[in-house]
């Protein structure tokens, strides 16, 4: 059984030793992450991000859009896989998901059984940006607006149906707290994990 982590940058993971996570599978994240903690596959859909991971010595693959594979000639720097499915919705079109969703979307690609979401919070605990690195270089202000989380909502509702034979767990801190999207509730592959015990969780799912 193939397990990945999807590592957003929500400020839930703040404390979580991600560290924790390699014995299990590989790890997915996006943008900034790579200032903390060596990923397996960095997913960075701002070119911006992709020079800052470059620059900083980042050595594994970065994938990236289409559009700024020509800005970059370093062989680490690969295309995101491209989508299997008809794009019509706005929310369906490659160029309106983030970093996050198509790290999610990669890893499943790439032929995970269980795929594991930590820091993927969307919503916002005071109505500002939820992000470990807001405030920081190539990132918005400490004070800038939350995001709204519709499209992510969307977007994972989409992988959940082109992928019915993955696990998706999504961990949070005090899980039972967390707002569930009530889009999701019909779908019988998507779990809800607390963060602090997810290790132990995977013992006994993975065995």
């Amino acid at each position: 059984m193939t397990v990945a982590f999807c590592i957003g940058n929500g400020e839930s993971r703040q404390r979580y030793d991600l560290s924790s996570l390699r014995a299990h599978g590989k790890l997915y994240g996006s943008n900034a992450v790579h200032r903390d903690t060596t990923v397996d596959h960095l997913v960075c859909c701002d070119k911006r991000m992709v020079r800052e991971a470059l620059d900083h010595g980042y050595t594994g693959i970065v994938y990236t859009r289409e559009d700024w594979m020509l800005d970059f000639r370093d062989p680490k720097v690969k295309l995101l896989p491209v989508f299997k499915w008809d794009q019509y919705e706005k929310w369906e079109k490659t160029f309106h998901w983030g970093s996050g969703t198509h790290s999610a979307h990669l890893a499943l690609r790439h032929r995970a059984d269980v795929l594991v979401m930590i820091g993927h919070d969307f919503w916002s605990a005071d109505g500002l940006h939820n992000n470990l690195y807001k405030g920081t270089n190539n990132y918005q202000s400490v004070d800038y607006s939350a995001v709204d989380p519709r499209f992510w909502v969307l977007q994972f509702a989409i992988l959940f149906v082109q992928f019915p034979n993955t696990q998706f767990f999504f961990c949070q801190p005090n899980i039972d707290n967390w707002k569930k999207p009530q889009e999701w509730e019909a779908y019988s592959n998507v779990q809800y994990q607390e963060l602090s015990t997810l290790t132990d969780n995977l013992i006994s799912v993975t065995g």
